[in-house]
């Protein structure tokens, strides 16, 4: 770890997902304020963490995320787009519950 992350804290409102998102990494990676836009291996994370993350995005919101989804979108920005896509799908198609 030795070099110091500046993580991009942006005055911006995050959306609900933005800001789960943000609170599941911030649990994983034991950081505080990530931004919209902070890259997830940027900020510390790696594979270990990544499959962390997606058990928690599970947990969340009851759809199975493959760990891919991390490294193809990597941001908090990123990754919420797609959950809210994907879990507008599901309910859509009658397979989410809660």
């Amino acid at each position: 770890m030795g070099e110091n992350v500046l993580l991009n804290a942006e005055t911006n409102e995050l959306t609900p997902t933005e800001s789960r998102v943000a609170d599941i990494w911030s649990e994983v990676l034991q950081h505080d304020h990530f931004g919209p836009d902070d890259n997830f291996f940027a900020v510390g994370g790696h594979s270990m963490f990544a499959t962390l993350v997606t058990y928690r995005l599970r947990d969340v919101w009851g759809v199975e995320f493959p760990l891919s989804l991390i490294f193809e979108h990597s941001t908090v920005r990123e990754l919420a787009s797609v959950i809210d896509e994907s879990t507008a799908k599901s309910v859509d198609s009658g397979t989410v519950t809660g």
